[in-house]
């Protein structure tokens, strides 16, 4: 890792930036505002899609080799995160946030969320505990990194803290505060400290009722669509297999190829999750 700090705070910085490579540009419907992004090493590899909205963001490179892949967003994206040597934060399209999300993939483990995540306030999430831990009698190490996976068209509630190993399956709903360190499956809802299962075989959809009127909730109480109802089939992604490639990366650029291929598999159902054993 480099001691020069090297930073974006508008469009024209980008070009500056050496031994790393950047794609972030003015484009249609592109906004970078009240954000800011540093890279403390090299080798790393920052994309943004053209046409995303960037809005009080922080992100930084803390080392080399990362990766953060931002998809766009009819909505704002806020995130503030400080992304490791070698680590992916990866960030699906038309994702919507309350307010900034803090984000720390480390370790060499990767937060991945899929498309059209609803994010709520302080929302925050980390692949670390970070600090040492030890077995007394073995004097092993006993609490190792893991990658965080988000699916698609999930639900995450206010204050949620997303831990290592964390697995929420598509069309989950994670109720405000949860505390998750396990795998929720689809189409499910958890809450608590540490979060269970709550529900299961529900779905949701992004209105608010706030300010609904009575006729407006009547029509509401059905809703006769399978959207965001998902299942297991052939464009079910094997997320043990997919950790297993991004593992053998060596490169910033070995890792955003990857991140290319989550952005290809377009299937529905690309990351259903069942009931773990």
């Amino acid at each position: 890792m480099t001691s020069e700090v090297q930073s974006i705070t508008k469009y024209d910085d980008a070009a500056k930036i050496q031994n790393n490579v950047v794609h972030l540009r003015p484009s249609q419907g592109s906004i970078f505002r009240d954000s800011s992004i540093h890279f403390h090493g090299t080798g790393n590899v920052l994309y943004v899609e053209d046409g995303a909205k960037l809005r009080n963001c922080r992100l930084r490179f803390m080392g080399d080799n990362a990766v953060i892949h931002i998809r766009k967003s009819a909505r704002f994206t806020e995130v503030i995160s400080s992304v490791f040597h070698d680590s992916i934060f990866y960030l699906g399209e038309d994702a919507s946030f309350t307010s900034p999300a803090r984000l720390v993939p480390s370790e060499r483990e990767n937060i991945i969320i899929g498309r059209d995540a609803m994010i709520s306030s302080r929302v925050a999430s980390r692949t670390a505990d970070p600090h040492l831990v030890y077995s007394t009698a073995t004097h092993k190490r006993i609490n190792p990194s893991r990658s965080v996976w988000v699916g698609d068209h999930c639900w995450i509630g206010e204050e949620v803290l997303l831990l290592k190993g964390a697995r929420i399956g598509s069309g989950s709903i994670l109720g405000a505060r949860a505390l998750v360190t396990r795998q929720v499956p689809s189409n499910s809802s958890a809450a608590g400290v540490p979060a269970k299962v709550v529900g299961n075989d529900v779905f949701w959809l992004r209105p608010s009722v706030h300010a609904y009127t009575k006729a407006q909730t009547e029509k509401s109480l059905e809703f006769a669509g399978d959207n965001f109802v998902f299942t297991a089939d052939d464009s079910t992604l094997n997320i043990d297999a997919l950790e297993l490639a991004i593992s053998s990366a060596t490169t910033g650029l070995e890792r955003e190829e990857w991140c290319r291929t989550l952005d290809s598999a377009m299937g529905k159902n690309r990351f259903f999750m069942g009931i773990s054993g």
